[in-house]
Order: structure tokens, then sequence, then C-alpha cells
């Protein structure tokens, strides 16, 4: 696989695009319209009949080992994507509490190092890239406090890989654990790295699925491109990951968005929509226009139906991810 930097991210802006609403996403607002106002559930409420019927992969084990690969993310989350200093972070003698900002002579080795650290925290891929306003959901459905400053100005994006063997047994919820797994390492890594910029006295701001649309940005910092499944298709990881995010004023250097023929691949491939049983995919061609109220207009893409697709979850009794097991970018091994 040939990966070749670019200058200009490999997506189609097609008019304006405008910032996307936080309300439309496909959690927050209601499938079809039915409830509006009312957070749509993506579980149906009688587990335990599920588990009753004694299908493989939805045993009362595989729910517990769901459920408690989200404990960082669900007890946690509150701290690990909070864009206050944390107080366990300052070390035992808080020295490095309030320091003067850390200016390093070389940027780019610089960038290295905060790249190697993020590593360290759990990140199987890292990308800086110039923070994109237009990828921010927009203001007037976040809190002024949860409004990124204009002096913000880039974005660390960084990937945390799924378990390739669990996500190939979706839609079960022996997958819906390693998707679990993900969004607790998500903000583990987030609030190291968000820590390790404010320890050297730059401001860092560690979002997950909050605050702005993750793919762009990760596409905007070189981690891939976007495939007919709506997800991201990194050049090792494919779609089996998970993205998280860390905006901060610290003087990073950018790096260059790639392509390596994922369009040219998704446009001749059908795997992901053929597996589909919510036949939420598009087989179409291309489009700016939406499918759904939770697609974003503006950029030429392949359009998720998030509806059919969270109606499916429903029916299944926890999450899928067959549009990433049946991916070829999917490593087997």
């Amino acid at each position: 696989m040939r990966v070749r930097e670019l200058q200009e991210p490999p997506y189609t802006i097609v008019g304006d695009v405008p910032r996307f609403s936080r309300k439309m996403t496909a959690f927050a607002r209601p499938s079809g319209g039915k409830s509006e106002g009312k957070r749509q559930p993506s579980k149906p409420k009688d587990v335990a009949a599920i588990i009753a019927e004694g299908r493989d992969g939805y045993s009362r084990m595989d729910y517990a080992v769901q459920n408690a690969a989200r404990t960082m993310a669900a007890t946690m989350g509150h701290l690990a994507y909070s864009w206050e200093r944390l107080e366990g972070a300052r070390g035992s003698k808080g020295e490095l509490a309030e320091p003067p900002p850390h200016e390093p002579e070389d940027a780019a080795a610089f960038t290295e190092q905060i790249k190697e650290a993020a590593q360290l925290y759990g990140a199987d891929a890292v990308g800086v890239c110039e923070l994109d306003r237009r990828w921010l959901y927009a203001d007037e459905d976040v809190p002024a406090e949860r409004q990124v400053p204009a002096d913000i100005d880039k974005a660390i994006v960084m990937a945390v890989a799924m378990d390739r063997q669990r996500i190939s047994e979706s839609p079960t919820a022996r997958a819906a654990g390693a998707t679990g797994n993900g969004y607790s390492r998500m903000a583990f890594t987030a609030v190291c790295v968000a820590e390790l910029l404010r320890n050297l006295g730059w401001r860092a701001l560690p979002c997950g699925n909050d605050t702005a649309l993750s793919i762009p940005l990760a596409i905007d910092a070189g981690l891939g491109e976007m495939g007919r499944n709506g997800s991201l298709i990194h050049p090792e990881l494919g779609p089996c990951l998970r993205l998280c995010k860390v905006f901060t004023d610290a003087p990073l250097v950018p790096g260059k968005p790639v392509e390596f023929g994922v369009r040219e691949q998704c446009e001749k491939c059908t795997m992901c929509a053929d597996q589909c049983e919510a036949s939420a995919i598009s087989r179409d061609e291309m489009t700016a226009e939406p499918v759904c109220p939770s697609n974003n207009r503006g950029v030429l893409k392949w359009p998720l139906n998030a509806d059919l697709c969270l109606r499916f979850w429903r029916a299944n009794g926890t999450g899928c991810a067959d549009c990433i097991s049946a991916c070829p970018y999917t490593p087997k091994r």
C-alpha cells in the first residue's frame, strides 16, 4: 500500500459547510422524529430476555464483559474530558503545578516527543493538525464554558485500535466489548496527553466524541481517509479504531493529510453495505446531501443513515460493527 502525503485533505467541499449541531448527532436525537427532545435509546430495555434466548455471543458473561469494558469511560469520563487541570496530575509536591510554558527550541522535535508520549498512554496512531473550526460543534449548542477559545489552534488526534477478533464477531455483545474498551482507552489516553501539556504550561482540552467532529479532524491530521461505511480508514488499522483528540495552544508542527486509494477502492467495493443488516450504508455515488438529520452537509461522502443503524441496534440488543468487520481494510490478523 502506497501512502502519499498531500497538501490538502482528501475530501471535497461542496458549497458552504455549516458547523454541525451536537443536538443532531445520532445518539442525541430521536429516531424518526416521533419523540422530539428525548434522547433516543440505543439498547432495548429487556436485555435479560435476550440473554435467556441462549444465542452465542449474547450470554450474561458477554454482556458483563461489554459493560465492564466501559468502566473508565462511564465512571471517569467527566474527569477525563474535563478542561480543568486535575489535582492528581500535579505530582506529590506539586512542583509543576504552575510552571511557565515550556518553549521548545525545536518545535518538530517537541511534536515528536508529544506523539511518543501519546503512544505510551495508549494511542496506536497520532497526528497533529491546525484546528479547522468548521469541525467544531455549533456554538449555539455548546455552553459558553465549553466553547473552544479562539487562540486554541492545534488538534492532536489519536486512534486507539479495537480488538479485531472480537469485532469480527459483530453484531454480538462480544464485539461490543471491544467497542466499550475502546471508549475507556480513549478517555485514559486523552486525559494523559492533556495533563502532559498542562504540566508543560500549555492549555489542553481533551475530548472524546464531544466538542467536535472527530473524523474530519483525523483526516486533517494525516490519520487516513473516510470510507463508504462512514468511518475513518487508517492505512494499518483500517476502520477498526476509535478516535479521541486534544485541542491545545502548544507550539506543535502539523502533519500532512494522506491518501492511499480508499476512495477508489470504496467506489467499487460494497462489502460493508452488503454486510449491513440495517441497510444503512449507501450503495449510490458520493453526495454532499444528507440522508438523515444526523448527517452534516457540504462534504462529498457516502452518508450513513443513522436512524436505520440505531434501529437495528435496539432490535439487536447491543451495538453493531458489521461494517468494520466486513471492510477489506480491517486487518485480519
